[in-house]
């Protein structure tokens, strides 16, 4: 018998291609995570495929009707919230929860948040107080060959989380508590009511001078200048510490959508108790500019 010796670069190759832990699998595993104003929203689950088949929903060998199903494969998807939120208006604790849907052919399916986790898509738990239970709307989309979740919208105060499998797709709406108060009590905002005489800094450009306006509007203290900034018009300030604000700018809905938090800070300074001048000021401490009382 004849005994032929391989060149031991190819053996280190075959071990390179082959690595030991590689697995293909048919629903990889997928992570979305999502941050809105400091509370960390992130789901996991894996990805099953509709690999041809056009009738997934209601399907003898995929998703049967009034099944309860958790959306992903393997094992149960999960959510994971940093902080309070509310999904569809229903309260949601911070914590990880593994994620279920009861899916009817007709009118609203039911979605549910367990607290166990690690649990396998063929053993769903049994209902108890301790679940977040609520109905949701499915309702037609553009063709997902690969389940998927994620967070097409965001909003200063919350976002959408949509899941899409095939034909079908799951809107809800979800709301974080805000790390700042945006309102602000009359009293409060009186001190800086008036008007202004504003100067940038000539390090941040030609030197320019305009007015500055600080108003009450909808309960928000607000600040514009004049002649208008295309960026910033009036624009939400955003009490932080004594004295101290942030910007926050608006869509054209009428929502903030950005807070300029450490970027831009405006700061008032007082005379003898009195608001008389301000400082706006970039992240690094530098003065983009003052104002000073006119009236």
């Amino acid at each position: 018998m004849r005994c032929t010796m391989r060149p031991l670069s190819v053996i280190a190759i075959a071990v390179l291609a082959c690595p030991a832990n590689a697995q293909i699998r048919a629903s990889e595993p997928a992570t979305v995570t999502q941050t809105i104003d400091g509370t960390k929203i992130t789901m996991q689950y894996s990805r099953p495929r509709a690999r041809g088949r056009e009738t997934l929903f209601g399907s003898p060998d995929v998703v049967r009707w009034n099944e309860v199903w958790t959306p992903g494969a393997n094992y149960a998807t999960t959510l994971e919230v940093s902080k309070p939120v509310k999904l569809e208006g229903h309260p949601v604790k911070p914590g990880t929860y593994s994620v279920w849907m009861v899916v009817r052919q007709s009118g609203e399916w039911t979605f549910v948040l367990d607290p166990n986790v690690r649990i396998y898509h063929m053993f769903p738990p049994d209902s108890s107080d301790r679940q977040v239970r609520f109905p949701i709307h499915p309702h037609d989309g553009p063709f997902t060959e690969v389940l998927t979740w994620s967070v097409p919208e965001i909003r200063a105060d919350g976002g959408t989380l949509v899941m899409q499998w095939g034909r079908t797709r799951v809107d809800m709406q979800v709301e974080v508590e805000p790390s700042l108060r945006i309102t602000m009590d009359e009293a409060d905002a009186l001190p800086y009511l008036g008007e202004y005489t504003f100067t940038r800094n000539r390090r941040a450009g030609a030197t320019v001078t305009s007015k500055f306006f600080v108003v009450y509007e909808q309960n928000t203290l607000k600040g514009y200048w004049e002649p208008d900034d295309a960026y910033y018009h009036h624009f939400a300030l955003i009490r932080i510490a004594p004295d101290w604000f942030a910007p926050g700018v608006y869509d054209e809905q009428g929502r903030i959508y950005e807070v300029y938090r450490p970027d831009m800070t405006v700061e008032f300074k007082r005379e003898e108790g009195r608001v008389m001048s301000l400082e706006i000021r970039m992240d690094n401490d530098f003065v983009w500019g003052t104002a000073k009382r006119v009236h």
